[in-house]
C-alpha cells in the first residue's frame, strides 16, 4: 500500500508539470486550504469527476465507560463524509 501525502504531490507533479517544488507546495496549501475553509462553513465541496466532500454534525448520544460502568455523554461534533463521483467509481471498479 502507498502512502499519499503532500510532499508526494508535489514531487508528482513538479515532475509532470515542470513547475518548482516551492511555486507547486504554495498551490497544494492553497488549494487544501480553500477546501477546509469552505468546509468549516458547511459547505459542500464537489471536485468533477472525482468526489465531494460533505460536512455534516453529528447528534448528541450517550455513552458508557466499559470500565467504571458510568455514562457520559457525548457531544455532537462537525464530521466530513466523501463520495466518490460515478465516472470515478466506474474507473475503480473497471467498468469504464
Amino acid at each position: 500500500m502507498k502512502t499519499i501525502n503532500k510532499k508526494f504531490i508535489i514531487e508528482a507533479l513538479s515532475k509532470k508539470v515542470g513547475l518548482s517544488k516551492r511555486t507547486l507546495q504554495r498551490l497544494v496549501d492553497q488549494l487544501l486550504e480553500e477546501i477546509k475553509k469552505d468546509l468549516e462553513l458547511g459547505n459542500k465541496v464537489k471536485i468533477t469527476k472525482f468526489g465531494i466532500f460533505v460536512p455534516y454534525k453529528t447528534k448528541k448520544k450517550k455513552a458508557r465507560n466499559l470500565r467504571n460502568q458510568k455514562e457520559l455523554e457525548i457531544l455532537p461534533f462537525k464530521k466530513v463524509a466523501f463520495y466518490l463521483s460515478p465516472q470515478f467509481k466506474a474507473k475503480l471498479r473497471n467498468e469504464t
